[in-house]
């Protein structure tokens, strides 16, 4: 098979691709794009090619049963004709076509087959006696538009044949076996209509396999252009994933540090500090360091699992016992924000079969979201129970803000927030649901919102039953596979 990557690299970039034809010549104006088509309709068309001059030869060999009945005289010299030579001349060309090296710049020996057998229908016009010499023509013109309409070739190649044909057609019945006036108008007429409309035929096909080609052209360079972004956005996302992680890594040291000695300061663990607002300082401290501590595992979470490395850490655990302890740590917070939290379990819940601490960060994102959002003497509800099939679900309403419906597939996104950038009014980096979305993924389950603009938001994250485990097989004997 003929080597296309050296075609392919001579075309200029997609964006700078030449896409115009000649409608005379049906050519294209940029020699490369040329060669490419023409090498690549070459291989497409080839069997069709073959196919149609060997069926063309059987059928050129069938009308000899009528010779006897047209052309008596000389039946002899038109079965020499047909079968000695034509045909084989026709089968000889279907064999060259699978020598080695034989491509589209041999598309002229191939339009020679088309020669052929109308050269050989004039042979017998020129040998044969009234009436047969001029009712012989359609012999020709069936000819023409078979060849026309099958032969899948260079346009300029079936004009040249075809009229190859009719010139020596024509010689013949005005100089070496005239016919008369008459027959010979109405032959031509005939002759110069139905190859006409063959020949034009053949242009169609043509212009439409190059308007074809060049659309599959355009895709192909879509597809490589899409390929190409697609590549340099992977590599910019991983550089992205691989630059958090390790600034994650780097300022997690020193915050340790910082929350570590802040406590011991406002603990006064060592003596009593000479200036009680130096305990209040050391407090602030602490929680700033635990707040920019809580983003950075955020940041290094979210990395992880987009770079498929949160990996869960299973194991049975008890949700109700689980989410009693998260609300405990919220109500001292929801009691300063003024908020009412509450827990209730709606359901006799089984143990799960959960990543312990991954569990709790979706408790943990979900019920800081809506204490975040919702508004002074607003309420917060955290349920636990089943859904219709049977399912596990973590059900978080609040009576806050809302979140517009066009922004509830974006708000899955990182670091995208339901504020305006310019009035925002609650902290945060918008990492908490889409690591909530991860999260679920990993446990097979899903994270969906329900939510209406100045009524607030309801999340519901479903663990399927098929993490249930019995209360029997939580004895400590069930093992991470």
């Amino acid at each position: 098979m003929p080597d296309h990557r050296a075609s392919s690299e001579m075309l200029p970039p997609d964006s700078a691709a030449d896409y115009s034809m000649d409608r005379l010549s049906l050519c294209f104006k940029n020699p490369a794009l040329e060669h490419r088509y023409n090498v690549e309709n070459y291989e497409r068309q080839i069997g069709l090619t073959r196919l149609s001059m060997a069926l063309g030869a059987v059928i050129f060999a069938l009308y000899a049963v009528v010779d006897p009945f047209i052309i008596p005289e000389v039946k002899y010299e038109a079965w020499a004709i047909r079968i000695g030579i034509a045909c084989p001349l026709l089968f000889a060309i279907v064999a060259l076509t699978y020598l080695p090296g034989f491509n589209y710049r041999h598309q002229g020996l191939l339009s020679f087959a088309m020669v052929i057998p109308g050269l050989a229908v004039v042979g017998m016009i020129a040998v044969a006696d009234a009436p047969g010499n001029y009712l012989y023509y359609a012999g020709i013109l069936i000819i023409l538009s078979y060849a026309n309409c099958l032969w899948r070739l260079r346009y300029f190649y079936a004009i040249l044949s075809t009229g190859l044909t009719c010139l020596a057609y024509e010689y013949v019945i005005l100089f070496v076996n005239p016919i008369p006036t008459n027959m010979l108008i109405n032959n031509n007429v005939f002759l110069l209509f139905g190859v006409g409309v063959s020949v034009f035929v053949n242009y169609v096909q043509e212009y439409k396999l190059r308007v074809s080609f060049v659309d599959n052209e355009k895709l192909r360079a879509e597809q490589r252009r899409s390929e190409r972004l697609l590549g340099r956005s992977e590599a910019a996302n991983r550089a992205k994933n691989d630059f958090l992680a390790i600034m994650s890594h780097e300022l997690r040291t020193p915050l340790n540090a910082i929350i570590g000695f802040s406590e011991i300061i406002s603990n006064q663990m060592f003596g009593p500090v000479g200036q009680n607002k130096y305990v209040d300082y050391a407090s602030d401290i602490r929680a700033s360091g635990a707040h920019l501590l809580s983003i950075i595992n955020d940041i290094l979470d979210i990395s992880k699992a987009e770079a498929g490395k949160l990996q869960l850490e299973e194991e049975p655990i008890d949700p109700v016992e689980a989410l009693n302890r998260t609300m405990r740590m919220f109500r001292q917070r929801a009691s300063e924000l003024g908020v009412d939290l509450t827990f209730r379990v709606r359901d006799d819940i089984p143990w799960l079969i959960a990543d312990p601490r991954l569990f709790n960060q979706v408790a943990i994102n979900l019920t800081s979201n809506a204490l975040k959002f919702t508004p002074e003497n607003g309420n917060v509800w955290v349920e636990l129970g089943f859904n219709s099939s049977g399912d596990l679900v973590l059900s978080v309403k609040d009576t806050g803000i809302g979140i517009k419906s066009s922004d509830m597939q974006r708000i899955f996104e990182p670091f995208v927030q339901v504020e305006d950038a310019m009035s925002r009014t609650h902290q945060g980096t918008g990492l908490g649901l889409p690591l909530v979305r991860k999260i679920m993924n990993l446990h097979g389950g899903t994270i969906e919102l329900e939510s209406t603009v100045g009524e607030g938001t309801t999340a519901y994250a479903t663990f399927p039953k098929s993490r249930f485990v019995a209360p029997e097989a939580t004895e400590f004997t069930w093992k991470a596979g």
